[in-house]
Order: structure tokens, then sequence, then C-alpha cells
């Protein structure tokens, strides 16, 4: 059988957690509180410790836990989002390109998308001005730190300006926020420029594993956080206790935030072995992915896949997961097939 490369799926760098997570779990501290059924939206402590790391590696000058509920990762955050924010028929302001997952829930729910035209800055508030003036939607989704799948990251300036036409057009923001800690020193997050307007999602997925499940929807007040706990407490009875228990203290005792250290420095690694092998078009930011632009994206997509390297196509270009092969050498391998079939 042909030997397969993923460069498709954005995942962080596992085996460093896993072993971390072994030690954790034959210690966990199981008791009979773990087995009832959980606090509707987390744990008030655990919830706090989301709200430090939040405030440590996020942009957040300070978080309220009151306002925080635990989600079942980030996507979960962003579908209860969109579901407080949009019904059947109503229009959603996105980026262009956009985070494919987020639009397929979207369109999945009858919700419309309209793609709003990006910058080197990333979205632009001339286009989301008239876009919100054309089309009447009145939610924007929106990723201004390490954009998926572009990599690009809004100036503080740029955050400012996006603020101030949601406000100017009455708009909800839903902000999705899963890479922040890979790139800190940024700005602020639009939540904390936007606090009466902005439902913040973001999740521990892209740090230290997707497979946890752990994730967190920000929202403006304490009324509307206690609305989306009882839908949560509804439909599940709430989230399993195990694995956010030892999520929560790795966040509080600093065990997340040297993974993260040790995270970013892997990923400085990586990004600059791909910026060596392949040319100048190339766009990395020390992120999870890397963005290669392509005027016949889908094209050029169909030959690196049949070479054997899985990648994920958007609108003008690939996107190239660094994370998702463990092994460096197999990543430099990926890089070269795929290189190979763009000439």
């Amino acid at each position: 059988m042909a030997t397969r490369y993923d460069l498709a799926v954005n995942l962080p760098l596992r085996s460093l957690v896993a072993t971390r997570l072994r030690q954790a779990l034959a210690h966990a501290p199981v008791d009979e509180r773990m087995l009832a059924y959980p606090w509707p939206g987390g744990d008030p402590w655990l919830l706090d410790a989301i709200a430090g790391w939040m405030a440590r590696h996020g942009g957040h000058e300070h978080v309220d836990g009151r306002r925080l509920v635990l989600t079942l990762g980030a996507r979960h955050a962003l579908v209860l989002a969109l579901s407080t924010c949009c019904s059947r028929g109503d229009a959603l302001l996105v980026e262009s390109p956009t985070y494919h997952g987020f639009r397929a829930a979207a369109e999945a729910r009858g919700v419309r998308t309209i793609d709003v035209a990006m910058d080197k800055d990333g979205l632009r508030p001339d286009a989301l001005d008239e876009a919100a003036r054309t089309s009447g939607a009145r939610t924007l989704y929106v990723q201004p730190t390490l954009h998926n799948p572009t990599t690009r990251t809004m100036p503080a300036g740029r955050r400012r300006e996006i603020a101030e036409v949601a406000v100017t057009r009455d708009l909800t923001v839903i902000e999705g926020d899963v890479y922040s800690p890979l790139r800190p020193g940024v700005g602020q997050p639009l939540s904390a420029l936007l606090p009466d307007r902005c439902l913040h999602a973001g999740g521990i997925g892209k740090v230290l594993g997707p497979g946890l499940r752990i994730g967190w929807l920000l929202l403006p007040d304490e009324e509307r956080r206690d609305a989306v706990a009882t839908v949560i407490a509804r439909d599940t009875d709430g989230l399993p206790a195990l694995l956010p228990e030892v999520v929560g203290h790795w966040l509080a005792d600093g065990t997340a935030d040297a993974l993260l250290d040790e995270l970013r420095l892997r990923l400085r690694e990586r990004n600059a072995l791909a910026a060596a092998i392949l040319d100048a078009r190339l766009v990395t930011a020390d992120a999870l992915h890397a963005w290669l632009p392509l005027e016949d994206a889908d094209a050029a997509a169909a030959r690196i896949r049949q070479a054997g390297v899985d990648i994920t196509v958007a609108n003008g270009g690939i996107r190239l997961s660094l994370a998702a092969e463990e092994d460096p050498a197999r990543l430099e391998a990926a890089l070269l097939v795929l290189k190979n079939s763009l000439r």
C-alpha cells in the first residue's frame, strides 16, 4: 500500500500530552461527586481555571467565570453560539474564506452564509459595513487570531475598526478563538472590545488535543450564560467530569502552560521547515497550519492527494496542517511530496 501523509487535520502535537495524561489518570482523585450529574455549564472552580487561562493566553484582561459555560469542545461552543444568535433563514456574515466546519454547521441549520472580503490584516471593515448594509444580516462570525485557513491575525487597530462597524450596524459577533495561545501579544479579543454583543468560543483542543473535548463559550451576561447552560443540561444532563477535572488542574497548576511552551517551540521548528521546503508563496505564522495561496486550488489539491498527501482546500488556496504528522521525518517527507506534485 502506498504511503499516505496527513497534512489535513489541524491537530497539535500529542505525544508529550499523552504521557502526562497517563500519569495524571493513574493518580486522578476520583470521588462520588464525579459520578453524580455534573453542574449545568461546568463546575465553578473549573470555569475559574478556564478564565485564568484565557487571561494568561488569550489577551483578556479579566474573564468572569460566571459568564462561561463548559462545552464539548470548541465546535460545540460555536454551534451553541450559532443557535443562540441565528434562526433558520437568517443571514450570517463570515470571512472569505472561513473555517469550513462552521460554514457547514450554519448551512446545515438553514442559515445563509455571506462571504466578506479580507486583506492581509484580516476582515476588511469597509467590506463588512457594506455586506451588513445590503444583506440585512445581524450576526458576524470572525476569527481575529491565526485565522483558519489563512493564518492572518488582525492587528489591534483593525480589531477596533471591526468593533466600530459591529456597533454601527448593530451586529452580534461570534468570535472563534482556539489559536490565540499560539500567538501571544496580538491585542484584545473582540469580546473585550464588544462585551455586550460578542459570544466568544474557545477550547483547549489546539493545545492539548481535540480528543479531550473541552471547550467553552463566554457569554455577554449571566442571563444568557444560564440560558445556554440550560440547553446543555436539557440535551445532555451535563458533560462528563473526569477529563475536565484533570485538565482543570492542569490549567490551574501550570502544567498546561508548560505544554503550551513546548508546543510553541516545536511549531516554530515545523513552520521553518515548511518555509524552507516550499516556495515564498507559503504563508506561515508559527501556527498549527500554514496557507498556500493557489489560483486553481481544487486542481492542485487533486494532484497533491493523488500523490499521497491529504490536505484541506479552501477558496483561494490550501491549508497545510503541520502537526498532524507527529514524526518530523514524516512531515518533511510529506512536504517534499507536496512540493513535487506542484511542479
